[in-house]
């Protein structure tokens, strides 16, 4: 009854201003601004006056009750009446400038989650109804790549800018976005749908291509019927390329991961399981609610839980690095199958720290050189304990692909690695003692192989003198383009050290090393021969790089085994001239190698 009283006295004092003349006041200030936001500069003062007569307008007993018909009701009228329109004015380029001289691109997203979640269930229902119409389906492609939705009932466009999409935001279901993504936007020619638009929208909002796409995609990274998988593809990949590796939910890219997966795109799903695992890591359990109650169902403290998230961070890089493998990046392979074993070993699932660790081992033989991969291979190994079948398996398949890469050095250090873990296993009771050795026989005679089929001697135990050996072996070959190796080149200029001038001679005590000319990020590296004198005086004196202009550090150089692979391998298999070795024919499987 007081309601009923207050209106008939305010329609007592203003006879004048019915519903028409209110609706007329209303639209002449959305058609002032409209005029305003054509025709005005960024920053006038007639187009902020504009604005705040729309303000005005809608905060008002006459305006305000459109808006609550279409939002929820709201603590402060004035406030957000300000951020609709503020948000409405977004929608148009000078707007936008406008707006963002006193508003942050955060700030922005916070009055797009607002005004979503906001929204009256009725009036959301509206939105996503229109959708599907063949005309004024109320979605609008913005100047700068943005998307709006109309708001049913009124003048206003809703600018959904990168949150809007988001979960807090409008809350898309697949069944939902998918419809949006076949909406035709207003303006465009009969047949186009908002789909068409997004490879160009993503590359300039990555962050809100994921979200459509990754809610289009659904929980098993799968489309519905009517979206083109290779446009959807297409937009996926922008916008995966355009974010941070931790940018996303779990949620959000999980679908990606999966549908990355079901394209066959490895190396995008390689890349968007390890986000996956980079994001759990930082997640508590209270920030994930629905994996914190799958592992509170099975599972009875809050340390269990911890354990059972930071275990799912390790399969998902583990099967990151399966990705990888997939995709022929051996090297991302491995880093992943790394992180997972340091997850495992912690966790204490030695049989998976064990299996990662040696796929990481394998990995890295086929991308580099024995220093380093070595560690993988120990922990492994270290794992593995008395299994020395599986030891022995391991180190076979490593020494493997290094030899089928050239690098022979590296494969006669595995064997020797795996050697001296199965001599000490012989002390082991439990170990049949026959077949043991039986394998060490076979790693000491793949060892003495691989230093034969390099022209070296397996039993010279000094690496400066097997470099200088594989030097002397080789100095007719160093041309002006130097040594070839895969993906780099060794040279010698004049058969000397081009700092300090000494000369190579066979006979003397120098240690030979590799210094590396350019970046370490370069696909082809060049390398030059240098003595370790050299290097240690460099370094002493704090010199910069002699060919780049940054200081000179450790990992600019390359030496002992991994050098002396280097040399080999880029001449590996040459021909006639290379010396013969001379192993020692009393040699047996007790010989001891120093070199490890």
């Amino acid at each position: 009854m007081i309601a009923d009283a207050i209106q008939a006295l305010r329609s007592a004092l203003h006879p004048c201003r019915n519903r028409e003349s209110s609706s007329a006041h209303l639209t002449q200030a959305m058609n002032t601004l409209q005029d305003r936001l054509q025709d005005c500069s960024p920053g006038s003062a007639e187009l902020t006056r504009a604005i705040e007569r729309v303000d005005a307008a809608f905060t008002a007993n006459d305006g305000w009750p459109l808006i609550k018909r279409c939002f929820a009701r709201d603590v402060d009228r004035s406030a957000f009446v300000k951020r609709l329109v503020r948000n409405h004015v977004c929608t148009t380029p000078v707007g936008a400038e406008h707006v963002r001289r006193k508003m942050s691109a955060a700030q922005l997203d916070t009055v797009a989650i607002q005004l979503c979640s906001a929204l009256r269930p009725h009036v959301r229902e509206e939105i996503v109804s229109r959708w599907s119409h063949a005309e004024d389906t109320g979605v609008h492609l913005m100047q700068g790549g943005f998307i709006a939705i109309g708001i049913p009932g009124t003048d206003f466009r809703l600018s959904l800018m990168d949150a809007g999409f988001s979960h807090p935001g409008l809350n898309l279901t697949q069944a939902e976005v998918t419809q949006l993504l076949l909406a035709r936007p207003d303006g465009t020619p009969p047949g186009t749908t908002l789909l068409d638009a997004m490879p160009t929208l993503a590359q300039d909002h990555a962050l809100a291509s994921l979200r459509i796409i990754g809610a289009a995609l659904g929980a098993h990274g799968r489309l519905l019927p009517g979206l083109d998988p290779e446009t959807v593809h297409s937009v996926a990949c922008a916008a995966h390329d355009g974010l941070s590796q931790v940018t996303g939910s779990l949620a959000e890219r999980e679908s990606l991961a999966r549908f990355f997966h079901w394209v066959g795109d490895d190396l995008r799903a390689g890349q968007s399981r390890q986000a996956i695992a980079t994001i759990r890591a930082q997640t508590s359990p209270s920030e994930d609610p629905r994996s914190d109650e799958i592992a509170r169902a099975l599972l009875a403290s809050g340390e269990d839980v911890r354990r059972a998230n930071g275990l799912r961070a390790g399969v998902d890089r583990h099967r990151a690095a399966f990705h990888y493998d997939r995709a022929a990046q051996p090297r991302l392979a491995a880093e992943q199958y790394l992180a997972a074993a340091r997850i495992f070993a912690v966790a204490g699932d030695r049989p998976m720290a064990a299996g990662n660790y040696a796929s990481a081992a394998e990995k890295l033989s086929a991308c580099g050189t024995f220093t380093p991969m070595v560690t993988a291979l120990a922990h492994a190994i270290e794992i593995y304990g008395s299994d020395f079948r599986a030891v022995s398996k391991l180190g076979a398949r490593c020494a493997e692909v290094f030899a089928g890469r050239g690098f022979h050095i590296s494969a006669a250090m595995v064997h020797e690695l795996v050697f001296t873990r199965l001599e000490v296993l012989e002390q082991d009771a439990s170990v049949n003692a026959a077949t043991l050795e039986s394998l060490l026989a076979d790693h000491v005679a793949k060892a003495e192989a691989a230093f034969a089929a390099v022209g070296l001697s397996a039993f010279d135990e000094s690496i400066p003198s097997l470099i200088r050996t594989a030097i002397d072996a080789r100095l007719h070959r160093f041309t002006p383009e130097g040594l070839q190796g895969d993906g780099y080149r060794i040279l010698f200029e004049d058969h000397s050290d081009t700092i300090s001038a000494e000369a190579f001679d066979k006979q003397a005590p120098t240690e030979w090393l590799l210094l590396r000319r350019g970046l370490s990020t370069a696909s082809h590296q060049v390398y030059e021969l240098m003595t370790s004198a050299t290097r240690h005086a460099l370094i002493s004196r704090g010199s910069p790089h002699p060919y780049l202009r940054q200081p000179l550090t450790a990992s600019d150089f390359i030496d002992g085994i991994d050098a002396l692979d280097m040399l080999t391998a880029a001449t590996a298999g040459a021909g006639s001239d290379m010396p013969e070795a001379t192993p020692d024919s009393e040699a047996s499987v007790t010989s001891e190698w120093t070199r490890l």
